[in-house]
């Protein structure tokens, strides 16, 4: 089935523009998202019948482009550490994405896709820290629950850098991996 290039470009130009907009403003309307991407309003309600289908398709695009992003890290990890090294470093980038995700509860929380996508996130970040604990280069006291959420704290502490004291997202990745080195290798 061939789709029409223009569906998929007015999608695309309304993701973006929802993502810029809602993250600037979460009660925005639709009427505004249409305006900024540059789509009529009909167009607008016949690919997302409301901002709930809208914020949804926002939230697969960000988290696509965390996939996208962290792709290259199993060929490119020489290490475990290296591993999360390139985590921060390929992803740090995405503050546009992270703002959004944090802010997901404020809009909904039961998006079934959205949920099994984070969910498989997660346990790859969890199975990549119990490996790290076993080849020895994180500290096996430290619950795996514990290093999952400072992973997450490190992120947003990254995107503070870099919405507030204006640091470069590779000085925020740089900073986050320093931070998380320090405390999770064994003693």
């Amino acid at each position: 089935m061939m789709v029409d290039a223009r569906i998929v470009k007015s999608q695309q130009a309304l993701v973006l523009a929802g993502l810029k907009l809602i993250n600037k403003n979460k009660e925005i309307s639709l009427s505004d998202v249409a305006k900024e991407a540059g789509v009529g309003r009909a167009t607008l309600y016949r690919l997302y019948s409301s901002k709930e289908a809208l914020i949804e398709a926002i939230a697969l695009h960000c988290l696509n482009a965390f996939e996208v992003a962290t792709k290259p890290i199993e060929q490119l990890a020489t290490s475990t550490m290296h591993a999360f090294e390139l985590l921060f470093e390929l992803t740090m980038p995405l503050t546009d994405e992270s703002q959004f995700l944090m802010s997901l509860d404020y809009f909904a929380d039961d998006i079934p896709q959205v949920n099994d996508i984070i969910a498989k996130q997660d346990e790859e970040l969890w199975d990549l820290i119990e490996e790290a604990k076993q080849a020895g280069q994180l500290e096996k006291s430290l619950p795996t629950s514990w290093v999952l959420n400072l992973i997450e704290g490190l992120y947003y502490a990254g995107w503070v850098q870099q919405q507030e004291y204006q640091a470069s997202a590779k000085q925020a990745a740089a900073l986050a991996f320093q931070s998380f080195s320090r405390a999770v290798t064994p003693l």
